[in-house]
């Protein structure tokens, strides 16, 4: 049986008086792919930042493994390492080459040689597609090769798991299509990941479990299967079915 990577036990998040998260709990086991859907505002990317501290919770705790991350005993820059984050906006740095962007991390936090980082990060972009846009700069990158150099990025941390925190948002629909295929690539390779993602055909191939989140908890979870085919409540019916309208009709726009 897969062992446990994550656990987040009775999380809970307030923002300016409103709670956020309302006591949400999730295990994530060894090479799963767990896609988390929902309204906006329903605290999934606030999840997300929690786990790796970017957030800190109001109470609750989460585990990478068996331990426990806890601010002031724990260093954080190694469960960084350990949990690699890719956001909707890309976050590169623009006065740095997408070699150079990949790199960083190996170089500063690792303290890797440069030689070998470069190499590990010419691995990295060859792997995500963009072998040929090593020496490129972002502000010459499309959005969806932005996103490609920001999840090779992350993965030249050699993490145990991987966020996306609505990786496709932020990009034009004509290139959402070659972010999700790496992503699928990552999946089919046994990474373990967590995703934040609107994109229901996405969830449907590559999840091994969807979790709904609404007004701060988890209403309902499941295998792909049964979420889209047999949901116990009616609310996640509603929404799957209203989701999967709106990215047809987002595809028909694309199409004309």
């Amino acid at each position: 049986m897969a062992k446990p990577i994550l656990r987040v036990e009775n999380i809970h998040k307030k923002f300016k008086g409103t709670e956020v998260l309302k006591g949400l709990s999730l295990t994530v086991y060894e090479g799963e792919v767990v896609v988390i859907i929902g309204p906006s505002g329903t605290g999934k990317s606030t999840l997300l930042r929690c786990i790796n501290r970017l957030t800190e919770p109001d109470s609750g705790d989460v585990y990478l493994e068996e331990q426990k991350i806890e601010p002031g005993k724990t260093n954080l820059n190694y469960i960084r390492q350990q949990i690699g984050m890719v956001f909707q906006d890309f976050n590169l740095f623009n006065h740095l080459t997408a070699l150079q962007n990949v790199a960083i991390g190996p170089i500063k936090v690792k303290k890797m040689d440069k030689q070998k980082a470069y190499e590990l990060a010419r691995k990295e972009l060859a792997r995500v597609g963009l072998a040929d846009k090593a020496a490129n700069y972002p502000a010459e990158l499309s959005g969806g090769q932005k996103q490609r150099v920001a999840i090779a990025r992350a993965l030249a941390m050699d993490p145990k798991i991987m966020l996306f925190d609505e990786p496709t948002s932020a990009l034009d629909p004509e290139l959402i299509g070659e972010v999700l295929e790496v992503m699928k690539d990552l999946a089919n390779a046994g990474m373990t990941m967590v995703v934040v993602s609107h994109e229901m055909g996405f969830a449907r191939e590559a999840a091994d479990r969807i979790v709904f989140l609404e007004n701060g908890v988890v209403a309902e979870m499941g295998s792909p299967e049964k979420i889209f085919n047999n949901p116990e409540k009616e609310r996640t019916r509603e929404f799957i079915s209203k989701i999967t309208r709106l990215n047809s009709v987002a595809k028909d726009r694309e199409v004309l």
